[in-house]
């Protein structure tokens, strides 16, 4: 994810990468869709300046990069001619059949035309656009949809900060925690860090100018511990001990990749109460700066005995690991708690973080869990609004010196249930940009301000909290306490009074320490 994004892209890309994951499998309806896609586009230019239909292609060829099916590619061309041509979901129902139909459908932005050529504003057709998302969405479409906004993100330069800026808060508010709920951690991990580097472009600057400081001070030591691990786990050839024949056979790959910065910035968050210059924190001694992915297979055996991944590494760590130099650190647990991972170090103290994944878990990391229609607008409806999405913000700061954007008009109240439930819960007072006067919850924030809140395990929360808050969020985290303090929400009188008021549901989409 680190690696710089490829921009160049051609049919053949997709088609060579396709057929390479699905052998002998029908590569017409592919075909088909981009010379479709490609007459529809055609004259038009991004705002790059590059063909229009190299955008399709990108989604397309990340989809089939991670192994999805020809109706997936197939629908990622497709994906804007609906919206931007003259073409109908009809049209694309006969051609292409009614599966890639509804996810193209699912994907495709709203218009006046959708209204009887009412004159709606952009805002409007946005959340109605998401609604719409939301009802119709299935698997297909959730990935056809990451896989655009991942191409989006990722050659955004050429617009205003305030657009990119604006993007990066939908993906965070919107997009995300479906990819969450989907349980597609890979693609989360994608989203979140591209939505950093749009947000914050001077942490960014001060942790790239630390690793790069870092990496060029132990190169030579890396490039040597890394290749001593491409070796080892090298799934063609067992290049050390006879010893590990029985066990080598399991390899199914081994790569390797820098640590995203959003990952650096989360440890580094979780670590320091405020951080001035992420230059002085970040160190070999308490970072790892690279990621090692070993992918093994499902059947784990010894003797006709089933084996985890663990014992596997084990047995490569007994065997050769700790003769080259390696020792291990810790085993710990994501952010997200989707992974375990071997915190290695290697014979000069540089650490490495190692996950070691079944060829279904990797499966399952990368594309998630599938999803129908239904079960995804069941459990998808009430945690997120799309109105949020769209509301104006502020910037304000965390104690750290970290920022964060909230609707415009939260107080601290609002703002505490923004970093966390408990914290919400448990208010008592909140300070503003040093000053020690303690405030009242209902206190409204100005853009630029830094909130520290304290929190109180005696504080309960009272009705009268709900005229303090002014976000979905914050109004969500009230509802489901007094749900639970009732103990049945059918027998809760803040139900239907709280839902009239027209409030609703986000959910989590801070920066997660």
């Amino acid at each position: 994810m680190t690696k710089e994004y490829k921009t160049e892209v051609s049919y053949n890309d997709i088609t060579n990468i396709f057929s390479k994951k699905h052998p002998g499998a029908d590569r017409d309806d592919i075909k088909r869709a981009y010379t479709f896609a490609d007459e529809m586009h055609s004259g038009v230019t991004r705002k790059s300046g590059e063909p229009y239909v190299n955008h399709c292609l990108r989604a397309a060829r990340l989809l089939a990069e991670h192994g999805f099916d020809s109706e997936c590619l197939t629908a990622a061309l497709l994906h804007d001619v609906v919206e931007d041509c003259d073409v109908t979901i009809r049209q694309i129902r006969e051609m292409f059949g009614r599966e890639v139909a509804k996810t193209v459908d699912a994907v495709t932005a709203l218009s006046d035309r959708d209204y009887d050529g009412r004159n709606l504003t952009k805002r409007q057709l946005d959340i109605l656009s998401d609604a719409k998302f939301l009802n119709t969405a299935n698997t297909r479409a959730l990935y056809v949809k990451i896989a655009d906004r991942i191409d989006n993100l990722s050659t955004i330069a050429c617009f205003s900060e305030e657009k990119r800026i604006l993007k990066a808060l939908h993906t965070r508010e919107m997009l995300i925690p479906l990819a969450k709920k989907a349980k597609a951690f890979f693609f989360v991990d994608w989203l979140e860090e591209l939505c950093f580097r749009i947000e914050h472009p001077a942490q960014l600057a001060q942790m790239e100018d630390a690793c790069k400081r870092i990496h060029a001070e132990n190169r030579l030591t890396t490039s040597k511990a890394l290749g001593r691990l491409e070796m080892v786990f090298d799934p063609l050839r067992n290049n050390y001990t006879k010893e590990l024949g029985p066990y080598h056979r399991h390899i199914i790959s081994f790569e390797h990749d820098d640590r995203t910065m959003i990952s650096l910035f989360r440890q580094a968050t979780a670590s320091a109460d405020r951080i001035e210059d992420m230059r002085l924190l970040l160190s070999k001694e308490t970072f790892a700066f690279h990621d090692l992915f070993l992918t093994v297979s499902n059947d784990l055996e010894e003797e006709g005995t089933p084996i985890r991944p663990h014992d596997l590494f084990f047995k490569y760590f007994d065997l050769v690991l700790s003769r080259e130099g390696f020792y291990v650190v810790d085993y710990r647990r994501t952010t997200h708690k989707d992974s375990t991972y071997f915190l290695l170090a290697d014979e000069r103290d540089n650490l490495y973080r190692l996950f070691i994944r079944t060829k279904d878990e990797n499966d399952s990391y990368r594309k998630g869990s599938p999803i129908g229609v239904e079960a995804f607008f069941r459990g998808t409806v009430d945690e997120v609004e799309p109105r949020d999405a769209y509301k104006p913000k502020i910037k304000v700061f965390r104690k750290n010196g970290t920022a964060m954007m909230i609707d415009k008009g939260a107080t601290v109240l609002d703002f505490a249930f923004h970093i966390h439930t408990a914290l919400g819960l448990h208010f008592k007072y909140a300070c503003l940009n040093g000053n020690k006067t303690q405030l009242p919850a209902y206190t409204r924030l100005n853009d630029g301000d830094t909130v520290v809140i304290t929190e109180d395990e005696d504080v309960r929360p009272t009705f009268m909290w709900f005229k303090y808050v002014k976000t979905s969020r914050a109004t969500d985290r009230l509802v489901r306490y007094f749900y639970r303090l009732c103990g049945d929400e059918r027998h809760c009188p803040l139900v239907m009074p709280v839902r009239q008021a027209g409030e609703g549901h986000t959910s989590e989409t801070d920066l997660q320490t």
